[in-house]
């Protein structure tokens, strides 16, 4: 049985699947098998993972989807129900993702000297036209964090899946909703109350590269799926009998729901925005009672978090103020004239 199981997702990446095996067959750990699910790439993306499959028969298992999924939700799943994964741990990676050469060595060993559920590592976004980093991600957290104690730290952990390493056996039958966007947080949050320590690195060892046709930048991005996210991340609320955690979950539901989705909807110019922020106070007063009563969003509590806590303190404010438009309407000020995007 191999160490890890690397899961990759692909559709369309003709010019850029190749460099992912590359650089996979160029790590320092090599005891690892490849998961590939296409998604019905309609360009010469099967030709180039078959030739690949040629040469490594016994390292990669592809399985060539006959109809496109629409969703990488689908697609993961079909890699998780294929019975084809017998890694001890597994990663899920994007056909364009780029990795250091001790991204797989780096995340195991963390694991083991942890004794950690999941190990997190740093990384960077490339714009791909330019190569210019637009932010660097995931440094600063604790060596570790234990989920049996409160840890607000963990809200502010991003939650897409392509710089976890993940202990195969808690997953079990959890599967990703059918939802159209954020499905990697709702699985995330999941496996969170499942899991029993979380361990990182500060080091970057994963480069995501940003295209313009990425599911987050396209018209995907609209108000209903917004909603049908937040309805999921309610579900996993509820079904958390932590009251720490729940805690911790109730803040990430507010940085995912009333900070980073209404950002992404506010450069897409066919969305009213102004509507949503108003569904947004809404579903929050509704859920949460604007979060009356939660220790997690007072200012001492968010304030030992710096900056970006702070900013989180005044965005359930403006909430409660109903004023969060002015937030957007700086934050959309501060990406033009610095050029830079912060992930929330």
């Amino acid at each position: 049985m191999a160490k890890i199981t690397v899961i990759i997702t692909s559709y369309n990446l003709e010019t850029m699947i190749g460099k992912c095996f590359d650089e996979l067959f160029s790590q320092t750990l090599q005891d690892f098998n490849i998961l590939l699910i296409d998604d019905c790439s309609k360009d010469k993306t099967v030709e180039v993972v078959k030739s690949y499959v040629e040469k490594h028969p016994d390292r990669i298992r592809a399985i060539f989807l006959s109809e496109n999924q629409g969703s990488p939700s689908y697609v993961r799943n079909i890699a998780l129900e294929s019975g084809m994964i017998d890694g001890e741990y597994v990663v899920f990676l994007d056909g364009d993702d780029s990795v250091e050469q001790d991204y797989l060595e780096t995340l195991y060993n963390l694991t083991i000297e942890s004794n950690a559920d999941i190990a997190v590592c740093a990384y960077d976004r490339v714009e791909q036209n330019t190569n210019r980093v637009l932010c660097t991600e995931m440094q600063g957290f604790p060596k570790e964090i234990n989920m049996q104690h409160e840890q607000a730290k963990i809200a502010f952990v991003n939650t897409s899946l392509w710089n976890k390493l993940i202990r195969t056996s808690i997953i079990g039958d959890l599967r990703f909703p059918n939802i159209k966007i954020v499905d990697d947080a709702c699985f995330f949050y999941a496996l969170m109350l499942k899991c029993e320590k979380i361990a990182f690195t500060n080091k970057v060892l994963l480069h995501y590269v940003v295209r313009e046709n990425s599911i987050i930048n396209n018209d995907t991005t609209r108000p209903e799926l917004a909603v049908e996210f937040a309805d999921e991340l309610i579900s996993i609320f509820k079904r958390c009998d932590n009251a720490a955690i729940k805690e911790v979950l109730a803040l990430a539901i507010f940085i995912h729901i009333g900070i980073a989705l209404p950002l992404r909807l506010n450069d897409n110019p066919n969305v009213d925005i102004r509507r949503h922020v108003k569904w947004t106070h809404s579903f929050f007063l509704k859920s949460f009672n604007l979060f009356r009563g939660y220790k997690i969003f007072s200012l001492l509590s968010l304030g030992r978090f710096g900056v970006r806590g702070t900013a989180l303190w005044v965005c359930r404010l403006l909430y409660k103020l109903r004023c969060f438009m002015c937030f957007l309407g700086l934050y959309k000020f501060y990406k033009r004239l610095l050029r830079r995007d912060l992930k929330w």
